[in-house]
C-alpha cells in the first residue's frame, strides 16, 4: 500500500516536472527569438532555465506534498467506549478522558411537603405542614377539630376560615366567606373565584395573619 503510494507520488511529480520543463523551454525560446540573441546565447539560456526548472519544480513539489493535509493526519477515535482521545498514526496513545455521561434520565418527582409559617397578633408564632400527595384540610381558627384541620389561632380567622387542596405537586386555596379576608399576595381571594393555584405564590394572609408559604 505505502509502496503503491509512495510510486505514485514520484510519477505525479515526474509529470508535473516534465510539464514545467516543456513550459519553461518554449517560454525560454520565445524570450531568445524576441530579444534577437545569438544562437549559442539562445541555447545557454536554454539550458541554464531547464536546470534551474528540473531543479526547482520537484523541489517545490516536494514541498507542497510533504506539508499538504493527507487523510491520515485526520484523528481518530481510539480506546474503549465512555473516554474521549484522539491519536494520530505514530504518536503515542492519549489518556483516557472523562467518561461519557448518559443523557438526564426523566426527573423524580418532588416528594416535599409544604409549610405555612408566620406571626400571630398576640406576638406569638406559629408554623403548618401539609404532606401527602392529595387531600383537602381546612385553616381554621378554632383548636382541636378534625385531623385535617390546620390552626391559625387568631381572633381574625374564621371558623372554619379558608379550604387547602393538595393534589400532586400543587397546592390550591379557596376562601370560605370569612370577614377577616383571604389574600393571596396581596390580592383579594373571594368565595366565588373558587379554588386558585398557590404553588407559586409566597405568601397568603388570613385575616391579619401573614403566613410565608414554602417547600418543607
Amino acid at each position: 500500500m505505502e509502496v503503491a503510494a509512495l510510486m505514485g507520488f514520484f510519477g505525479l511529480t515526474g509529470a508535473f516536472a516534465l510539464v514545467g520543463t516543456v513550459l519553461a523551454a518554449w517560454m525560454a525560446w520565445r524570450i531568445v527569438e524576441k530579444a534577437g540573441l545569438p544562437g549559442w546565447t539562445g541555447l545557454g539560456a536554454i539550458l541554464l532555465t531547464l536546470t534551474g526548472v528540473g531543479t526547482i519544480v520537484p523541489l517545490i513539489l516536494l514541498w507542497v506534498f510533504a506539508f499538504m493535509r493527507w487523510p491520515r493526519d485526520e484523528a481518530e477515535p481510539v480506546g474503549s467506549a465512555g473516554t474521549f482521545g484522539y491519536a494520530r498514526p505514530g504518536g503515542p496513545a492519549p489518556a483516557s478522558g472523562p467518561a461519557v455521561l448518559a443523557g438526564p434520565s426523566m426527573a423524580l418527582p418532588d416528594t416535599r411537603g409544604w409549610r405555612l409559617a408566620g406571626a400571630l397578633g398576640n406576638g406569638g408564632t406559629v408554623s403548618l405542614s401539609v404532606a401527602g400527595t392529595s387531600g383537602t384540610y381546612a385553616l381554621t381558627g378554632a383548636p382541636g377539630g378534625a385531623p385535617t384541620d390546620l390552626c391559625v389561632p387568631d381572633p381574625s380567622v374564621g371558623q372554619p376560615h379558608a379550604r387547602l387542596m393538595l393534589s400532586g405537586q400543587r397546592l390550591g386555596l379557596e376562601d370560605l366567606g370569612s370577614p377577616g379576608g383571604t389574600f393571596i399576595d396581596g390580592a383579594r381571594l373571594l368565595p366565588e373565584h373558587g379554588p386558585r393555584d398557590i404553588s407559586a405564590v409566597r405568601s397568603i394572609r388570613l385575616g391579619s395573619v401573614e403566613l410565608s408559604l414554602t417547600r418543607a
